[in-house]
């Protein structure tokens, strides 16, 4: 029988900011938008924030975890992992 490990993380606009270091540091709009009735998607335009949560998501995958599911909310994003235990 096969079991899991599993995370949750939370990774604030503050997070995914953090993650641009090294670029301009200019403020850019933002690219996840929620409304009232939870309803969240991603604007149309490229935008740096972009690739940073992408960074994010990848630094988990190279520790050896599975994203199950992620929650956008207004502010931050709910990241469900989990990963085989040996």
């Amino acid at each position: 029988m096969k079991y899991w490990e599993h995370a949750i993380t939370v990774h604030t606009l503050g997070d995914i900011l953090a993650a641009r270091k090294g670029e301009s540091g200019e403020p850019t709009p933002r690219i996840l938008y929620c409304d009232s009735g939870a309803k969240c998607f991603f604007d149309d335009t490229p935008n740096p924030q972009v690739q940073a949560m992408v960074d994010i998501l990848n630094q988990r995958g190279r520790e050896g975890w599975e994203l199950v599911q992620i929650i956008p909310r207004l502010e931050d994003m709910i990241c469900f992992w989990r990963r085989p235990v040996e």
